[in-house]
């Protein structure tokens, strides 16, 4: 979060030009794990997210001041809460209620995935071949190498501007890198067992039988946690702990084909 402030007061301009590409990758995260989480909501019987509207792609129906600046800053956030009633669901409540709350994760690490595959594709002609070749695709478009934060940054041109190919596939590649990294931060995020995240409904559920029914004041203090530990940046190492290794993973068969 610290670095994004800097470069807004340091380089307003190149924060502003991040900002456009940090605001599709956010709008396609949020607005895409909540509509998961209304769809299932929907199937299980319950049709309250439906009712309010929640049941679609507009980013207006979803997003929380607060949630999509700390995206925007630091990398992860929230939307508003899908209203559901869990009485409403058929058959088994808790086990709804755990699909409910895995919806919104499943879609954003199915983004990921797919965003990941669609940045390496574009990445291998965009490129010059003789250094695709060299340092190998899977390298070139993986986190734990600059080029790849070159390209997220905007600043690919200049650090790297002779060895890329095709110019014009740099904006949607840096888009699809963006978005992957977004997608698979929010999926991080929402799986720590933390009210009010969905993995703290998923670990109830499962560890607890769904015992655990919390009041409003204890998800807010819960929010409020999470707060704190995102500004002490514990959150983010817990999270980029498990970003290199899921990403290696995804780009295993692309290392496998071009080394």
């Amino acid at each position: 979060m610290l670095d994004s402030l800097r470069t807004l007061f340091q380089e307003p301009l190149a924060f502003f030009d991040q900002a456009i590409f940090r605001v599709l990758a956010v709008l396609i995260a949020l607005c895409c794990h909540e509509c998961a989480h209304a769809f299932a909501a929907d199937r299980c019987g319950d049709d309250t997210a439906r009712r309010a509207g929640r049941l679609t792609l507009n980013p207006l129906a979803h997003l929380d001041p607060l949630g999509t600046v700390l995206m925007f800053f630091a990398g992860f956030g929230w939307a508003k809460p899908v209203p559901v009633n869990p009485y409403r669901y058929r058959g088994d409540r808790r086990k709804a209620d755990i699909k409910v709350s895995l919806a919104g994760i499943t879609v954003n690490l199915i983004l990921f995935v797919a965003f990941t595959l669609l940045a390496a594709l574009l990445s291998a002609f965009m490129w010059r071949g003789e250094i695709v070749s060299e340092v190998g695709l899977s390298v070139l478009v993986s986190y734990r190498y600059n080029a790849v934060w070159s390209v997220m940054a905007g600043s690919v041109m200049e650090d790297f501007g002779e060895l890329i190919a095709v110019s014009w596939l740099v904006p949607f590649v840096r888009l699809f890198a963006y978005t992957a990294l977004i997608n698979l931060n929010l999926a991080v995020f929402n799986l720590l067992p933390l009210p009010p995240l969905d993995g703290y409904h998923v670990f109830n559920d499962i560890v607890f039988k769904g015992r655990f029914q919390l009041s409003q004041r204890a998800f807010r203090i819960g929010m409020l946690v999470v707060l704190v530990l995102s500004a002490q940046g514990i959150l983010g190492r817990i999270i980029s702990a498990v970003v290199y290794p899921a990403q290696s993973l995804v780009l295993w068969p692309i290392q496998a084909i071009w080394g």
